[in-house]
């Protein structure tokens, strides 16, 4: 593993990554803009990866702990070097856990977030080529959609709010078990690469044991015309 730190380009943190292997994109800060718009209080983020949600999350005001869950122990010790060399490590903190085997203990408290975040593995298991570094991160091969959904019911507090980054060729597979598990969908949001493009990624949001009524927000451009990113992009980096 060939260590780097960088530059996070909000709030003035720094990440710890993985040279080699993983490393967070613009979908992870999309996803923890998207989540933290409304309050919250404890977060619960799976997959986590190198920690890049919790950490983003860690800055609102209105966060008193963060929590990342992540099957690999490589990445969990990058993302706890991550909460102490920011100086969050008193309420940013990761735990390596396999989300499939769901049991309740001290660090995996059921029914007590009141935000559940995840930017899972995108593409299903026989999708083709399963690359060496990065299949973990994805492709379904640890754990799949209904897997997260499954432990964010858990997690969550009746009211709790669940936030997922995806495909949109998941989207009906995303809804679908949103329901069923009682995580009702309610928000929407498709996310396109330039105006005139065709969507990339979705964001959604769930209520566990929320009321029917979706509200499909309005498409998110990532870059102009002129090949930058959009005023909102710039916002949601905090550079304006």
């Amino acid at each position: 593993m060939a260590i780097r730190l960088d530059d996070l380009c909000i709030n003035g943190y720094k990440i710890y990554q993985d040279d080699a292997g993983f490393r967070f994109g613009t979908d992870a800060v999309l996803l923890a803009w998207f989540a933290g718009i409304k309050k919250f209080t404890n977060s619960a983020d799976l997959c986590s990866g190198n920690g890049v949600i919790p950490v983003i999350l860690s800055t609102h005001a209105c966060c008193k702990e963060a929590r990342g869950y992540e099957i690999r122990k490589d990445q969990v010790e990058l993302a706890k070097m991550t909460a102490k060399y920011n100086g969050i490590d008193d309420k940013v903190s990761f735990f390596v856990r396999d989300i499939r085997k769901i049991s309740a203990d001290e660090a995996f408290p059921c029914a007590y977030f009141d935000l559940v975040t995840v930017n899972p593995p995108y593409m299903t298991e026989n999708s083709g080529f399963v690359s060496k570094d990065l299949g973990f991160a994805r492709t379904e091969i640890t754990c799949g959609l209904c897997d997260v959904i499954n432990a964010a019911v858990v997690l969550l507090k009746n009211g709790g709010r669940f936030c997922m980054v995806n495909k949109p060729d998941r989207l009906t597979d995303a809804i679908c078990l949103m329901r069923e598990k009682k995580l009702e969908p309610k928000r929407l949001v498709f996310v396109s690469p330039r105006c005139g493009k065709k969507p990339e990624l979705f964001l959604i949001e769930g209520i566990k044991n929320g009321k029917p009524g979706l509200f499909c927000e309005p498409v998110l451009e990532i870059y102009g015309k002129d090949g930058k990113y959009t005023d909102t992009l710039e916002k949601i980096y905090g550079r304006k």
